[in-house]
């Protein structure tokens, strides 16, 4: 791709992205023309960092490289900061009304007002979305005898309130419902599909279950909840029903746990709503494919990316007297699928059916409309504008009134990394590198208000967004999860070494225990549209819940901030190691004075993907030429794989040249101005280098049949939405055994490779 040059083009911009500083290019031509004035020149000593402001002084070694596992004074500052612990106080208000995408103006405004009051220089922008809101919902089990249909069971499609959850009742609850479902009022039989996945309805067809013209009942977990309905759709289906079955819970009352309030396991009236858009083909307003939804824009047939069918969440208690006659019908789906496809249900044996005499009425009714939703923005400006901004996010929508861990632990989370940058700013600090926070609107529904954002300032984030750091659920259990673009893992293990983890150690100390590296960003939350679309380093963190944990209540009445405070996290103390943690991430990155990273870690990484991939290509493949010459696709891998190994050479080499113009500038107090003034611009111009690194892995026509994801190392999986995959467009050729598009990418990888190693190179 070609080089990306930063715009000035303040209309284009939110004014959180604007600075109002002279950019790098506009004062090397004043240069030129021999109009410095000394003036001028004690603003460019002080705004580029040759003088510490006395701020700065105050928190000096703030940039510089330290031994691992210490702070500087400023990382200190912050921590200290924190040391009083708010996020209880958030997250009762962000859970205390319902806010649902693109309602909840209070908690809007509200934000808006404490991104202020922290320092922030705020904006509200608000997008115009195609978005349905529920209206009614209905499920009968119906069955067949000689004088016609009778109802045999009616679903509430309700949760029990609870006397101890105060937002478990009341007459503001949001029904039962999945965003982006098609309307819809269908009776037929129906059929369990285990999972919902691309694989179960391929094994079902191949033992010939007849889909067509039938409700589809899927389990929660595996892929995500729309490619169960997309699947489904594709196969026949006429509507959709998904459950959470109690099996896949740690906690069970059939193993004598008791179920939430009184213990861990999961509430039986507990149902998970969420999205059913189509997450792997393209996030976003699905009526604007590529391009911002504001105004008077055209729209398009979103039917490709949402179903037109009808489906709806239902808990394990109302699903299992529907289920249960199935048992002795169709296939039993232990013989046909193993263990895999049995959960632990009571009453139900785990058939495939139909039963001959009962089917269901699935009643559906949803209000489509385009309708606003509102994002939260506030920065901190840097000294030196020109050196780019990050951007550190949440979203704050919800599916409940509550949604104590999904978003609002998130949500209080960034509010903390606020106030302690604003205790910072107080102390006279003001950061390198400008800090733009987000607080997104809509992405319960499909990742909306980012990448509505993302689509909109696509060329300034590309030329000024060094990084994004997303925080979704903060806490919903102990275990700390990252997932990340290698680009960020020097900072993010030098800041782990820093906190704390609540219960004994470090977070390093935690989160290497039991793993040797981070995880690979696929999909599910903000973070999407920046590296998989924009080529912008991301990351995305919290605490997950493990065996050890109480059943996390996703997306249902029960994730509560009660549920939080009682269960989930009491005394909000992995919220507090979660804002301590992603705050010095933040500091690292804005701080020094040559971008913090490690190109051989990503180098390293690969390498590792491309070997494992290489090892599943098929040996009837290596023999087919690629691109009509006599070079074959062994010869193809053979010659990337040497490329690769010459990357990591070359990235080590980038890697000690940074480290030593970094050294040079810790060292340069005494330096001369002129000097000083040389090897700023020498470490500029390896910024600039650095910035940019990531955008290499962009390839414009995207992905196969998906060209909205353009990164060519990581993307959603095709068959999954949310989990990720390295080389997709190889995996992809794989999966489809398509040896001539697996050449193909080759290809392209190769050309990439080719890139680096002529830019990146000592």
């Amino acid at each position: 791709m070609g080089s990306i040059e930063a715009t000035n083009d303040e209309e284009k911009q939110p004014s959180v992205l604007r600075t109002g500083e002279i950019g790098y290019n506009k004062w090397t031509r004043y240069v030129c023309k021999g109009v410095v004035a000394l003036v001028a020149v004690c603003w460019l000593v002080i705004t580029l960092g040759l003088i510490p402001s006395s701020g700065t002084k105050l928190l000096s070694k703030g940039g510089k490289s330290v031994p691992l596992g210490v702070t500087t004074p400023l990382e200190y500052s912050y921590l200290q900061a924190l040391e009083e612990n708010l996020a209880g106080n958030w997250s009762k208000k962000y859970t205390s009304v319902p806010h649902l995408a693109g309602q909840g103006k209070e908690l809007v405004d509200w934000t808006s007002e404490k991104f202020q009051e922290y320092g922030l220089v705020t904006e509200v922008e608000a997008f115009d979305i195609y978005l349905n809101y529920p209206v009614e919902n209905g499920l009968r089990l119906l069955e067949q005898t000689k004088n016609g249909s009778s109802v045999v069971y009616t679903a509430s499609l309700t949760e029990e309130v609870l006397e101890d959850d105060p937002t478990t009742g009341g007459d503001d609850l949001i029904p039962a419902f999945h965003g982006y479902s098609a309307s819809g009022n269908v009776t037929a039989q129906y059929v369990y599909v285990n999972r919902g996945t691309k694989e179960d309805f391929e094994l079902l067809k191949s033992h010939n279950v007849d889909l067509t013209g039938k409700v589809a009942i899927a389990r929660y977990g595996k892929i995500f909840r729309g490619l169960k309905v997309k699947f489904a759709q594709e196969a026949g289906c006429v509507g959709v029903l998904i459950y959470s079955d109690p099996g896949d819970d740690h906690f069970q009352e059939a193993k004598g746990d008791k179920a939430y309030p009184q213990g861990p396991a999961r509430n039986p009236s507990s149902l998970q709503r969420g999205s059913v858009q189509f997450l792997s083909s393209m996030p976003g307003d699905p009526t604007t494919p590529g391009y911002p939804s504001q105004g008077d824009v055209e729209r398009a047939d979103p039917h490709d990316r949402i179903p037109l069918i009808p489906s709806l969440p239902i808990s394990f208690k109302e699903v299992q007297p529907i289920l249960k006659k199935l048992n002795g019908f169709g296939l039993n789906a232990s013989k046909i699928g193993g263990d895999n496809w049995v959960g632990g249900l009571p009453r139900f044996e785990y058939w495939t059916g139909p039963a001959p005499h009962f089917s269901v009425n699935v009643y559906n009714n949803q209000s489509y409309d385009i309708r606003p939703i509102y994002n939260v923005y506030g920065n901190i400006t840097g000294t030196d504008s020109s050196e780019g901004y990050i951007v550190v996010g949440n979203h704050r929508d919800a599916w409940i009134k509550g949604g104590a861990s999904d978003p609002n632990s998130g949500s209080a989370a960034l509010l903390e990394i606020i106030r302690g940058f604003h205790h910072l700013q107080l102390l006279g600090w003001k950061p390198r590198k400008t800090i733009v926070f987000a607080s997104w609107d809509g992405e319960e529904y499909a990742l909306l208000g980012s990448t509505e954002f993302g689509e909109k300032y696509k060329s300034d984030l590309q030329a000024n967004c060094l990084a994004y750091l997303n925080v979704d659920v903060a806490a919903s259990g102990k275990t700390l999860n990252i997932e990340a673009s290698p680009f960020l893992n020097r900072v993010l293990t030098e800041s782990l070494h820093l906190v704390d983890y609540p219960f004994g150690g470090s977070l390093y100390d935690h989160y290497f225990d039991k793993r040797a590296k981070f995880g690979i960003l696929g999909s599910g939350s903000d973070y999407t549209v920046f590296q998989e679309h924009l080529g912008i380093p991301s990351v995305d963190m919290g605490f997950s819940s493990g065996p050890e944990d109480p059943v996390y209540h996703y997306h249902s009445n029960y994730d509560s901030h009660h549920w939080m405070a009682t269960r989930g996290d009491p005394g909000f103390k992995l919220h507090n190691a979660l804002a301590k943690y992603l705050g010095l991430v933040a500091l690292k990155l804005t701080e020094r004075k040559v971008i913090s990273t490690s190109l051989v870690a990503y180098a390293d990484e690969l390498e590792l993907y491309f070997k494992d991939l290489a090892a599943k290509v098929p040996e009837d493949w290596l023999s087919i030429p690629v691109g009509g010459s006599q070079r074959t696709i062994a010869d193809a891998l053979t010659s990337l794989g040497t490329k690769l190994e010459t990357f990591q050479s070359n990235a080590h080499s980038f890697d000690l040249k940074a480290e030593a113009l970094q050294a040079e500038w810790d060292a340069s107090d005494s330096l001369p101005f002129w000097k000083r003034f040389a090897l700023h611009f020498k470490i500029k111009g390896l910024n600039y280098q650095i910035r940019y690194f990531e955008r290499t892995f962009l390839h414009e026509k995207g992905l196969k049949g998906r060209p909205w994801f353009k990164h060519i190392v990581y993307a959603a999986g095709r068959d999954t939405g949310y989990q990720g995959f390295a080389f997709p467009g190889l995996k992809e050729a794989l999966d489809d055994k398509d040896a001539h598009a697996f050449a193909k990418w080759t290809r392209i990888i190769r050309k990439k490779i080719d890139y680096l190693n002529d830019h990146y190179k000592n």
